[in-house]
């Protein structure tokens, strides 16, 4: 506050002189000083959100299994440019088809890259994918358990003359697809209703802990098993929701606990005291505070939702034969002992998966925890000392 009338006219003065000295540079010039006077006057306030992601780039676990899910992801979105029954393009009858194994043309429909080759009239052309085959495609006896590095099937054939390499990369986009959903599914339920928990007591807070109660003390892999010998017909929707419903009790817990210990803290004491809302505090104050628990649920959940899947289609109780699956793959090599790549590839997938998913969930895990992140970087000094 400015109590001399000259002090106050000075100020004025230098306002004034400010703005005429900003009306004189050019637009951009303008522009470009108010960004930076903008991002001066927000230094001070670094977001959580900017320290873990900061933390997250300087973890080379971090940036090791950002890289493998990327690799993976790329595989899952390109599967049917690797595998497929139908060309990448292609020049059939007179029409030019693009991306025909993506966008399925109704014209091409019951038609596949052999027979497109043995009805080919002058002109046709084919950019066939790396491998020509479907990951549901089956082949007469004489491709059955081919082995890897054979002329057509790079990692080989399962014992339906299926090709290996077209199964592992489809079953990528099964098992990305359906954790990564199940995983916000189940990180939205779990947030919402611990939140309520916490934030509200009393009955919403009992109703909720025993549900926790009972779907904890019930193995997420027998209520699956359950679910799918009750449904007559199980689909991937099917298991996405099974596992989504009885998997937010553990994230839920979690967050019904950090919302209980930053009720405590001093800043809601504060926002209660200049008369915030009761929704403002949770929503402001609480609930960004207490969401750590879930980011970090989100990426362990994605791999317990794939390890599920791969367990249930193993056990051939899930929508078996119905989409492309690593566990399904893997339940076969039971009856063929013999046929190690039926183990070695749609295995070695899983095991990079779950390990890539573990790295990031335990590097998001440190960097959102403040003791977690001041005790790595104590014990990183010490070792350098």
């Amino acid at each position: 506050m400015i109590d001399d009338p000259a002090d106050h006219d000075a100020l004025e003065e230098s306002e004034a002189l400010e703005l005429s000295r900003r009306k004189a540079l050019p637009p951009d010039d303008i522009v470009r000083a108010s960004i930076v006077q903008a991002k001066q006057a927000a230094a001070p306030y670094v977001t959580m959100a900017r320290i873990a992601l900061a933390q997250l780039g300087r973890s080379r676990l971090a940036r090791l299994g950002g890289l493998m899910l990327s690799c993976l992801a790329l595989v899952a979105i390109f599967a049917d440019l690797l595998a497929s029954d139908l060309p990448v393009a292609c020049r059939w009858h007179g029409t030019l088809y693009v991306l025909p194994n993506v966008t399925r043309p109704a014209a091409l429909a019951g038609v596949d890259s052999s027979r497109m080759a043995e009805e080919r009239q002058p002109g046709d052309w084919m950019l066939r994918p790396l491998v020509a085959r479907g990951p549901d495609q089956t082949s007469g006896a004489a491709e059955v358990l081919v082995p890897p590095l054979s002329v057509g099937h790079p990692l080989g054939t399962d014992a339906e003359g299926r090709d290996v390499l077209a199964r592992v990369a489809h079953g990528a986009r099964t098992a990305l697809g359906l954790g990564f959903a199940a995983s916000m599914v189940l990180v939205a339920i779990g947030v919402v209703l611990g939140a309520l928990a916490g934030f509200a007591g009393g009955t919403v807070d009992a109703v909720v802990a025993r549900a926790v109660e009972a779907l904890t003390a019930v193995p997420t892999l027998v209520l699956v098993l359950v679910v799918g010998a009750l449904v007559p017909h199980p689909t991937t929707s099917t298991l996405l929701w099974t596992i989504a419903l009885t998997r937010w009790a553990e994230l839920a817990r979690m967050v019904r606990a950090e919302v209980l210990r930053n009720l405590g803290a001093d800043y809601v004491t504060a926002a209660r005291a200049l008369g915030a809302s009761a929704s403002r505090v949770l929503r402001r104050h609480v609930l960004p505070n207490a969401i750590g628990p879930a980011i970090v649920a989100a990426a362990f959940g994605v791999a317990s939702v794939v390890l599920v899947e791969a367990a249930v289609d193993f056990l051939r109780v899930g929508t078996t034969g119905a989409t492309a699956s690593w566990g399904e793959s893997l339940g076969e090599a039971r009856a063929h002992p013999d046929a190690w790549w039926l183990i070695a590839f749609p295995g070695a997938a899983l095991l990079v998966t779950l390990a890539a998913l573990n790295l990031v969930g335990e590097a998001a895990r440190d960097a959102l925890d403040p003791k977690l992140r001041n005790a790595s970087g104590e014990l990183t000094e010490a070792m350098r000392s």
